[in-house]
């Protein structure tokens, strides 16, 4: 099979593959670069405020174009059902735009850029189990290898609802950011199992076509 030959299905898990792994490598070397965001307690979103912060910036368009390539992988199995990943990869590609506040800015200080990261953050982490389910069960409708990613879309929301009970103390009006709030490896770890799934869909799809 040569790069001529390739359908646009195809061609799109190729691409989602690359921006997962180019993204998780990116955060990987965030994690050294910028030591200063203790990844136990500081959200991913933090490390494009350091010194290096343009490496996060790319992860974020990386892995939000990488989603969105997902989608268009995903189509011809899933149809309208996969329509939903590209949309909430707008979520990270929009932030690589609009930098967040510190974790430590307490509440009534937050500037509206913040705000706007928060939302676009949102969308993704809180849509993405809904799209990748969606995008699952229309897969197992028409693909035998579907069943296993709609199956697998278990793994995204297992990272929100850990993502979620982390937030819980940071819910609270007068919260912020502090050491003893362990919210750092459940973002971590949730993007992280995000973009799995991503991989896992990426690589069905080409093992399908061989």
């Amino acid at each position: 099979m040569t790069a001529s030959t390739l359908s646009l299905s195809e061609l799109a898990a190729y691409y989602s593959l690359g921006a997962v792994a180019g993204a998780v490598l990116l955060v990987i070397a965030l994690h050294r670069l910028e030591p200063e965001f203790d990844p136990s307690w500081r959200m991913l979103s933090e490390y494009s405020l350091g010194k290096y912060g343009v490496l996060m910036r790319i992860a974020f368009i990386v892995g939000g174009t990488g989603i969105a390539a997902c989608g268009a992988a995903l189509w011809p199995p899933a149809g309208i059902l996969a329509a939903g990943l590209p949309v909430v990869a707008l979520g990270p590609i929009g932030a690589a735009f609009v930098d967040t506040d510190p974790i430590t800015t307490p509440r009534p200080e937050l500037t509206n850029r913040s705000k706007i990261h928060a939302g676009l953050g949102s969308l993704f982490i809180l849509g993405f189990p809904v799209a990748a389910t969606c995008a699952g069960i229309g897969a197992a409708m028409n693909s035998p290898a579907g069943q296993a990613l709609a199956w697998a879309a278990i793994i995204p929301w297992a990272g929100l609802i850990w993502f979620l009970g982390a937030t819980f103390r940071l819910g609270q009006p007068d919260a912020v950011g502090k050491p003893e709030v362990r919210i750092g490896w459940p973002n971590r770890i949730s993007m992280l199992a995000y973009l799995a799934w991503v991989a896992l869909a990426g690589g069905l799809t080409l093992l399908q076509a061989l």
